[in-house]
């Protein structure tokens, strides 16, 4: 896993439930990059997807919100 997805996954883990934007994962992640680049972040999710998922091309865990950004729905429980 990259260091990317490993923040990303980090910030869905964090935030369990809640639809994260591009701009706000691109924030949580500290890439700071913006514009056209924050399609990255899609990048990013499908390659994360296809470690996490058991059917990437159907996710489960981690969906895509329409106009909103993405979804962890995995049950996240603090150590």
């Amino acid at each position: 896993m990259t260091t990317t997805e490993f923040d990303l996954l980090l910030a869905f883990c964090r935030n369990p439930g809640r639809v994260i934007t591009r701009e706000e994962l691109l924030s949580l992640t500290h890439t700071g990059l913006a514009g056209p680049i924050e399609r990255s972040v899609d990048v990013h999710i499908s390659r994360l997807r296809q470690k996490i998922e058991a059917d990437p091309k159907s996710p489960v865990l981690l969906q895509t919100v329409r106009l909103g950004g993405y979804m962890f729905t995995a049950n996240v429980e603090q150590a």
